[in-house]
């Protein structure tokens, strides 16, 4: 099951560094391909207003 990221999102970037198959991309609010995602949790570990969910 892959992780999703909410509206919540402020686009922070606290994510990115911390996905080992950096599936997460930038936008206005970043995004994370469910394909290739582990579902390792480390990104919503470290997510400051708890944008990222599991699936």
């Amino acid at each position: 099951m892959a992780h999703k990221i909410t509206s919540k999102c402020t686009a922070c970037g606290t994510c990115l560094p911390e996905c080992p198959v950096e599936c997460i991309s930038e936008g206005n609010i970043y995004v994370i391909n469910a394909d290739a995602c582990i579902d390792c949790g480390a990104c919503a570990n470290v997510c400051p207003v708890d944008a990222i969910v599991a699936e």
